[in-house]
C-alpha cells in the first residue's frame, strides 16, 4: 500500500528516472537513438527543476531540448536509407583549453547572478552542473570521447544540486549516471579505436 502511494506520489519523478535510464544506455552505446530520447527527457525535467529552484538546471534543459534536435542532425552524414555516423574521436588540447578557459569565465558569471535570484537552491552546484552539461552536450554533438569527462563533473555536481533541494528521486539518477560516466568514458574509447582499425589490404601479384 505504501508502494502504490509512493508511486502515485512521484508520478512525473518516476517516470523521469526510467526515460533517463532509457537515455543513458542509448549514450553508451553510443546510438543515434539517444537524439529523439534525448528531445523528451528535457521535457519530463523542466517541470523538475521549476519545481526544486534549481534555476539553472533549468535553463540547461531548455538547452538540451534545442541541442537534442541539432545533434541528430549533426550525427547524420548523409539522408535516406545510406545515412551513417560520424566516429567517435578525441578532442584536441587546444580546443579542449579553449572551452575550458570559457567554462570558468560562465560559470563565474552565473553566480553573479545569485544576489538576484535569493530562492535559487545550491547555486555553486546548479551552476556548475549547467557549464559542464553544455559543454558535455557540445561535445557529444561532436562525438568527442571526453565529453564523458563532463558528465562525471555535471552529475557529481547535479547529485549535490538536487539532493541539497531535497529532491531525492531525481537526485538518483545522477548518482547512476555519475558511475556510468567512467564505464562510458572507456566504451567510447573501445568504439573509436575499433573505428580506427582499418583492414589491411594485399596486393597478389
Amino acid at each position: 500500500m505504501d508502494l502504490l502511494h509512493f508511486i502515485s506520489s512521484h508520478p512525473l519523478e518516476l517516470v523521469t528516472v526510467v526515460v533517463s535510464l532509457i537515455w543513458l544506455y542509448l549514450e553508451y552505446r553510443a546510438s543515434i537513438w539517444l537524439w529523439p530520447v534525448g528531445i523528451l527527457l528535457p521535457l519530463l525535467w523542466i517541470p523538475i527543476c521549476w519545481q526544486s529552484r534549481l534555476y539553472g538546471m533549468l535553463a540547461i534543459n531548455i538547452y538540451y531540448l534545442v541541442t537534442s534536435i541539432i545533434g541528430w542532425v549533426v550525427w547524420l552524414q548523409k539522408r535516406g536509407d545510406e545515412a551513417e555516423e560520424k566516429p567517435i574521436t578525441d578532442i584536441s588540447p587546444r580546443t579542449a583549453l579553449v572551452y575550458a578557459l570559457g567554462a570558468i569565465v560562465g560559470y563565474l558569471g552565473l553566480l553573479q547572478l545569485q544576489p538576484f535570484i535569493p530562492e535559487w537552491q545550491v547555486p555553486w552546484a546548479d551552476a556548475l552542473t549547467t557549464i559542464a552539461s553544455v559543454i558535455g552536450m557540445i561535445w557529444m554533438a561532436r562525438k568527442w570521447r571526453q565529453h564523458w569527462l563532463c558528465w562525471i563533473l555535471a552529475n557529481a555536481a547535479g547529485f549535490v544540486a538536487l539532493y541539497g533541494a531535497e529532491d531525492y528521486i531525481s537526485s538518483f539518477v545522477y548518482v547512476v549516471n555519475f558511475i556510468t560516466a567512467f564505464f562510458g568514458y572507456r566504451k567510447w574509447g573501445r568504439l573509436m579505436h575499433s573505428h580506427n582499425e582499418a583492414p589491411v589490404q594485399t596486393t597478389q601479384h
